[in-house]
C-alpha cells in the first residue's frame, strides 16, 4: 500500500474519467483530490501540495500545457502525468516542453495508468531521498543542485525539471559518453514507458539554451552510434 502522504491531484473535465481514476487510485491507497477545471486546481495547488498531478490536456478554461508551465514556475518538483487525446509527435513534444514528466494517450487502460503513477511516485521518492553534491562546475557551466539553478558564465539559464536532470547527469559524467538508454534510465527511470526519442528532444532543447550555435554544438556533443557527451571544457564557443 502507498504512503498516505502520496496524495494525487486529478484535473479532468470528464466526470467518467474522474470517477474511474478516483475509485482505482483510492483502492491502491492514494488519497485523491479532483478538479474539473484548471483555474480551481491552480488556486488550491499549494495548499494541497500533491505528490503527483494527473492532468488532462483539454480543459474548459486553461489547457494542460499552460497549467504545467504555471506549476513549473513555482518551487515544486511534483511529477506531472499528462493525459491527452493528441498523441502526435508535435503534441507530445509540446507537453514535455511545458514541464510534463510523462504522457498517456486516451483511451488508456487502468493497469497502464496505475503503473505510470507508481513509477513516477517511486522515482520522486528516490530522488528526494538522495542528498547530492550541492554544486557542480564544468567549464562555463555552474549548477546548484539544491537551488536547482544553472549559470552559463554569468547568465542564469531557465531549465525545465527534465532538462535540469538530464544536464545534471551529463555534468556529473563530464567527458564520458552516455548511451541514450543510460540517460533515459537515469533521468526518466527504468519504468518509463514513453518514446526513447524523448532524450533527443530534450538534448535539442538544451542545445538551444546553451550553445552559441545549436547546429554545431561545442558543449553537448553527439557521439555517433554511442550516445551523448558533455565536453570536459564545456565552453560556449562561436559567439
Amino acid at each position: 500500500m502507498s504512503s498516505q502522504k502520496q496524495r494525487v491531484m486529478l484535473v479532468d473535465d470528464d466526470s467518467t474519467i474522474i470517477e474511474t481514476l478516483e475509485y482505482n487510485l483510492v483502492r491502491q491507497g492514494y488519497p485523491v483530490v479532483s478538479f474539473g477545471n484548471g483555474t480551481e486546481a491552480l488556486a488550491k495547488f499549494d495548499s494541497i501540495d500533491p505528490s503527483l498531478l494527473i492532468l488532462d490536456w483539454m480543459l474548459p478554461d486553461i489547457v494542460g500545457p499552460e497549467i504545467c508551465k504555471l506549476i513549473r514556475a513555482r518551487p515544486s518538483d511534483v511529477p506531472i502525468l499528462m493525459l491527452t487525446g493528441r498523441a502526435g509527435p508535435n503534441e507530445v513534444a509540446k507537453g514535455l516542453a511545458s514541464g510534463a514528466d510523462d504522457y498517456l494517450s486516451k483511451p488508456f487502460s487502468i493497469i497502464e495508468i496505475l503503473a505510470r503513477v507508481q513509477a513516477l511516485l517511486r522515482r520522486a521518492t528516490k530522488e528526494s531521498a538522495v542528498s547530492p553534491t550541492t554544486q557542480i562546475q564544468v567549464g562555463d557551466l555552474t549548477m546548484n543542485i539544491e537551488g536547482r539553478t544553472l549559470h552559463l558564465k554569468d547568465e542564469i539559464i531557465e531549465l525545465s525539471p527534465k532538462e535540469f536532470g538530464l544536464l545534471k547527469v551529463l555534468m556529473q559524467n563530464a567527458g564520458k559518453t552516455l548511451s541514450t538508454e543510460t540517460l533515459l534510465n537515469k533521468v526518466w527511470g527504468q519504468d518509463f514507458a514513453g518514446d526513447i526519442k524523448t532524450v533527443a528532444v530534450h538534448m535539442r532543447w538544451l542545445r538551444q539554451k546553451l550553445e552559441a550555435d545549436p547546429k554545431h554544438p561545442t558543449i553537448l556533443e553527439t557521439v555517433q552510434r554511442s550516445g551523448y557527451r558533455l565536453n570536459r571544457s564545456a565552453k560556449q564557443e562561436g559567439l
